[in-house]
């Protein structure tokens, strides 16, 4: 709750008046973007787009059924003038037998009355509707009316002109010698519908095998008289889109003819073109309808979502009283929607009203505290500050607000190892600043408070803080004076124990070596005193870098070596290869340090430290175990990791300051990583782990 008042919108000013506060007034949606057009065009697009598909079709499938029509109606041509010739062959057969066997006839023939058999076939030839009649006795012409056809064989014959013939010839009973000839050009006989001209089947001679067959035509007609198939072809040439050929036959089984009927290309255009007229003019009304219905429907699909579009709109403007109207529609998703509107709109209103009373709560708590609370952004300028706050600077509300916290306080010092520049190191930790224009020293603690504010609690120094920050500056001090001239004696320690060494004088080495044992712990108490200086001044802070885990352990234990060897103790390592971690390896040396050391402090003499990797997919565990008298009881190890906390019945007579373990736990803790205290493995002792993650990326 502090955190919201001090994070609030409204810049650090007094308590906010009653009522809701206004949001930002959003943009309304363009024209271009409205639901309605984009129904229309969508629905536009699909008629316009399934149009398009079936003209594409459509034409694929109109000249496929023209081109059907065509064949049958060649077909049917054909096969009517089929049936027409015959019916024509057995009246021309009719006539001949008829004159052929008249009696008079062959009365006038016996007495050779050649005029009255002439004036007979003359009467005959006018009554008829044959073209010729020939009368003929041996080699002499007795009669010969009409036009003659191209030779007087029976059957069909063509003559210059391509004209076809039916001739019929037929002897005259009991007069030998004597025959009457029959012929009539074909004409118009073959043409039996009133609709034929456009299919008018026609009689042709039969082609001539040695003919051109490259060509399709040619190619048509030589197959339809060579196999005497009737059959039906398109596309032969350019002018001809269908026909169909068959084959005539005379009287006595032999071909006479091919009998034709096709179908020009012209025609099928035609067809073609008002079967598209008339697809299109009923694609036309199609798609007006759909139109229609399109319109129709996307204004009763977008009508409800523009009316709770516009109820959004009210809501984002900040009304929060005009209650959202459920939309009259079939569609179920609007009235969902304006249902979740409603109760947003109450919710928030609820929340509103709430939060409204919990700021001026809140502001009233803020100003009520004894210390000054100040909320600064990520430039560090100040928009909240409470009524303690501007009492400790003896300012006004609108002389703060907007400046950076620089313009208002002035830090006096740093504490610690240059921290003060890195602003993660100044989080959650005091300083001490004074007023720019007043005398007051003044602590200030930095907390982090949601993103990249922060939070300022600033209270006035008091006579205990300013002995506590003398103290850890002495102790700050001291370590530091003491560190240079341990480490200078460390190294002339062990320049001497190399010469008395190489001299042979083991009682000056003895001496040496407990010189440097004593130096060591030294100078480890120095270094946890500082560790512990840093970690309650909360300027501890850590390098991130790659950390080889084996590596430390190995020069822990090499740095502790001189102490364990004083008791006869040894360090079994057990340090299995692993990734490499990212780390402070310095911080983690001195965890290993202070854990062997309490190892060696606390086991017996003559017996083994034990030192264990155990890594896991997502982390590492150090086991450190001992053959000392245990730890208490799991339930109080928490206590084991408190400042200055120790052992009083089982430590030695080396006491500690017990701020080891304390050191180890802020340090592991710092890493992310944990300590657990478990059952020893191999012998009666202590077994603690510490946890330490891997990261996927060093």
């Amino acid at each position: 709750m502090l955190t919201g008042a001090i994070l609030g919108d409204n810049g650090g000013s007094p308590p906010i008046a009653a009522g809701p506060r206004p949001l930002p007034v959003r943009p309304r949606m363009s024209t271009r973007r409205r639901l309605s057009r984009l129904l229309l065009s969508s629905h536009v697009g699909l008629v316009v787009l399934f149009a398009l598909l079936l003209l594409a079709s459509g034409v694929g499938t109109i000249r496929s059924a023209v081109v059907g029509q065509a064949r049958t109606e060649a077909e049917r041509s054909v096969s009517e003038a089929r049936q027409r010739l015959q019916d024509w062959s057995r009246e021309m057969n009719v006539a001949a037998d008829l004159l052929a066997r008249q009696p008079n006839l062959r009365y006038y023939l016996v007495r050779d009355q050649f005029g009255k058999a002439r004036n007979l076939v003359k009467d005959f030839h006018g009554t008829s509707a044959i073209e010729y009649i020939r009368l003929q006795e041996g080699g002499r012409i007795v009669a010969e009316f009409g036009r003659a056809p191209p030779n007087f064989a029976t059957g069909l014959a063509f003559d210059g002109r391509g004209m076809p013939w039916r001739v019929v010839q037929r002897d005259i009973p009991a007069q030998p010698g004597a025959i009457i000839i029959v012929a009539e050009p074909v004409g118009t006989r073959l043409n039996v519908r009133p609709d034929a001209t456009r299919f008018s089947p026609r009689l042709l001679p039969l082609p001539v095998a040695s003919g051109d067959r490259d060509e399709p035509w040619n190619r048509a007609l030589l197959t339809v008289a060579a196999s005497g198939e009737a059959e039906t072809f398109e596309a032969l040439g350019e002018d001809i889109a269908a026909a169909r050929i068959a084959r005539v036959s005379d009287e006595d089984g032999a071909p006479g003819a091919l009998l034709v009927a096709t179908v020009s290309q012209q025609w099928v255009q035609r067809r073609i073109v008002e079967g598209l007229a008339a697809f299109a003019l009923s694609g036309a009304v199609t798609i007006l309808l759909a139109l229609a219905l399109a319109v129709v429907l996307a204004a009763r699909i977008a009508r409800p979502f523009a009316q709770v579009a516009q109820a959004a709109e009210r809501l984002g403007s900040g009304d929060l009283e005009t209650a959202v109207a459920t939309p009259v529609t079939f569609l179920a998703e609007p009235v969902a929607l304006a249902g979740s509107l409603e109760q947003m709109r109450t919710q928030v209103g609820s929340l509103t009203a709430t939060e409204r009373d919990q700021r001026q709560e809140l502001d009233a708590v803020l100003d009520g505290v004894d210390e000054g609370i100040v909320g600064v952004d990520q430039a560090d300028r100040i928009h909240y500050a409470n009524r303690q706050f501007l009492e400790l600077i003896g300012r006004s509300r609108e002389d703060v607000l907007g400046l950076p916290i620089a313009q208002v306080l002035v830090p006096i010092d740093r504490r610690g190892d240059g921290a003060g520049s890195d602003p993660a190191a100044a989080v959650a930790r005091e300083q001490r600043y004074t007023p720019v224009d007043r005398e007051r020293l003044l602590t200030v603690r930095r907390l982090t408070a949601s993103g990249d504010r922060q939070v300022l609690v600033v209270r006035e120094e008091t006579a205990l803080e300013a002995a506590r920050f003398m103290r850890d500056r002495i102790l700050a001090n001291l370590s530091h004076e003491f560190q240079t001239p341990l480490s200078a004696q460390m190294a002339s320690i062990e320049l001497l124990r190399d010469h008395l060494q190489a001299s042979g004088d083991d009682t000056g080495l003895q001496l040496a070596d407990a010189q440097f044992r004593g130096t060591l712990r030294l100078s480890q108490l120095v270094e946890n005193l500082l560790d512990s200086v840093r970690i309650e001044s909360g300027q501890m802070r850590l390098r991130r870098q790659p950390v080889d885990l084996g590596a430390v352990v190995n020069d822990a234990a090499d740095l502790i070596r001189p102490l364990v060897a004083q008791r006869e103790q040894r360090i079994n390592l057990h340090l299995a290869p692993g990734p490499t971690l990212v780390g402070d390896g310095q911080r983690l040396f001195s965890v290993f340090v202070n854990l062997l050391a309490n190892a060696n402090k606390f086991a017996p003499d003559q017996t083994t430290i034990w030192v264990e990797l155990d890594w896991e997919p997502r982390q590492v565990t150090a086991w450190i175990e001992d053959e000392g008298p245990g730890l208490p009881a799991l339930g109080a190890n928490t206590d084991l990791f408190a400042p200055f906390k120790r052992s009083p019945q089982e430590e030695p007579s080396q006491r500690g300051t017990g701020l080891g373990l304390a050191i180890v736990y802020a340090v592991v803790t710092a890493h992310g990583g944990a300590i657990k205290v478990a059952p020893p493995q191999h012998r009666q002792g202590a077994r603690i782990g510490i946890v330490l993650p891997i990261e996927e990326e060093a």
